[in-house]
């Protein structure tokens, strides 16, 4: 047994009653209604994916069992946007793009939402951040500039109406907009509405050292705890800068901000292929930008910023597409932007402007553009836990291409950087999947296994467990785990999926 603290293991059995773990020590002479045989295996506390991205799988299939085969048990999700609290405006858009399976949007709290998603069920647990862009797309809409003092008022108590319903800290992406528009001082009183701070940061490349110092400003002034989402650089002229990076984190931490950060052991990113386009074109939301694509001058001004930008020299060959919400370019889902531009014999500029205005939503892309070095070095760093920036791939969406995080985050690490290449040891990386988790996360009932604690637990086999998902070949569950369990119930047992549903939403218990 592996409590999640960092010790080392010891032999053990584990007694739950309810959803609480009862008891832990020898067993043998007690009774029980059902034993679970983990002889030869590892029995850790349940895996929390500091960022997860379900909050649409979670609609359409609650099992969640990409998740669930690689031992996550809860949730953490909202990056910059979460699924509540919404305007109307915001929650027609939602209904206007939504996948396939999804219900009516009938919330508009994150509350609500949490209740939508308690109707259905689910396999494993729920957090929430708040994202920084709801509170500002409720109430400047798209609009690139400085909130007025009002409207941030108006933006702090949604923050905090928000932090009631259980969210557990803000969370800004401010690589997207309208999220990007935000000033340092506007996410400064948001974080300090919101109690802790989470960050897509707003550059992962070359501006990385400045979008470092402004989150160590924000934390600092807002008095509260940071959270680095997925700590990386980007770009082959950046590569090798990552122990400079640490460096600099860990002298922002001497001087007292409370930091720490997630990664996941990948060297792709993934996220909506309109990152690749400027700002100002995507002001006023996504219809907006395609209707700007209809005017030969501003488009002209995007494809040239596209040309000398993301897709200048050998960029187009490093971009997969996938995920691509139209049915007329559906026969380029999982080809590189260089093979869909010779295909449509057209620049990759160009043929980029035709998968936008083809799609109802912007299309993901896949940019290999990270350093397994620095990815390394970063996951060995103590304050770093794990996410994995992926929803659960449910329904419809195995149709259509996917980064392999989504199915082997954990598995990667526990099998790959543990087992093979012992760049971490097993009790150092079960602490990071677990009560580093929880405590950034503030979910003092998790992470660890200790009697009152509630009854999250994972069985993997160490010798096996694995992550199969490429990004060639995406969709398969990763191996080794038998067992999960969720607030007492199995939801994996044997190898197989029970069908149970005992998740709950954390935060306002």
């Amino acid at each position: 047994m592996l409590d999640g603290s960092g010790s080392a293991a010891v032999r053990a059995d584990i007694g739950i009653r309810g959803d609480t773990i009862a008891a832990i020590g020898d067993l043998s002479a007690s009774s029980a209604g059902t034993r679970l045989n983990a002889a030869r295996r590892v029995v850790a506390p349940g895996f929390i994916d500091l960022l997860g991205n379900s909050q649409a799988a979670v609609l359409i299939d609650p099992n969640l069992e990409g998740k669930i085969r690689q031992g996550v048990t809860t949730e953490v999700t909202g990056e910059g946007r979460s699924p509540g609290p919404v305007s109307e405006a915001m929650a027609e858009e939602m209904e206007r793009t939504k996948p396939e399976g999804w219900p009516e949007v009938s919330w508009r709290t994150l509350g609500e939402f949490g209740d939508v998603v308690m109707r259905k069920g689910t396999a494993l647990n729920f957090a929430f951040y708040v994202g920084a862009t709801n509170p500002r797309e409720m109430v400047m809409g798209h609009e690139e500039r400085a909130a007025t003092p009002e409207e941030l008022e108006r933006m702090v108590a949604i923050v905090r109406q928000a932090r009631t319903e259980g969210a557990v800290g803000v969370a800004s992406a401010l690589i997207y907009p309208p999220g990007r528009f935000a000033t340092t001082e506007e996410l400064i009183a948001l974080a300090r509405a919101g109690g802790s701070y989470w960050t897509h940061m707003r550059s992962e490349a070359s501006a990385i050292d400045a979008a470092i110092d402004e989150a160590v400003r924000i934390a600092r002034e807002a008095s509260v705890p940071l959270n680095i989402f997925h700590l990386k650089v980007g770009g082959a002229g950046n590569w090798g800068r990552m122990p400079a990076i640490v460096r600099r984190i860990e002298a922002a931490q001497a001087s007292g901000v409370d930091i720490a950060s997630c990664v996941y052991p990948y060297t792709a990113t993934s996220t909506a292929l309109t990152s690749i386009v400027p700002a100002w074109a995507l002001e006023g939301g996504y219809a907006a930008f395609v209707a700007r694509l209809g005017d030969p001058s501003a488009r002209g001004r995007i494809r040239e910023s596209l040309s000398a930008g993301r897709l200048s020299g050998s960029g187009p060959t490093t971009i997969v597409v996938r995920g691509i919400p139209s049915e007329t370019m559906k026969r380029y889902e999982r080809m590189r932007l260089d093979q869909i531009a010779a295909a449509m014999n057209m620049s990759a500029a160009d043929a980029a402007l035709r998968l936008f205005e083809e799609s109802r939503s912007s299309p993901i892309g896949i940019y290999f553009s990270l350093d397994e070095d620095d990815m390394r070095h970063a996951l060995a760093q103590p304050w770093v836990a794990v996410c994995s920036d992926s929803g659960a791939v449910v329904g419809k969406m195995r149709e259509s291409g996917a980064h392999p995080r989504a199915y082997g985050t954990f598995a990667k690490i526990l099998g790959q950087y543990v087992r093979e290449e012992k760049l971490i040891s097993l009790e150092e990386a079960v602490r990071k999947m677990t009560s580093l988790a929880a405590s950034r996360a503030g979910l003092d009932d998790r992470g660890l296994l200790k009697e009152g604690m509630k009854a999250d637990v994972v069985v993997f086999d160490p010798a096996a467990v694995a992550a199969p998902s490429t990004y060639e070949d995406p969709h398969h569950f990763a191996v080794g785990v038998d067992h999960v369990i969720v607030n007492g119930i199995p939801v994996l047992r044997d190898g197989e999926m029970t069908g149970e549903l005992p998740g709950r939403i954390l935060g306002r218990e």
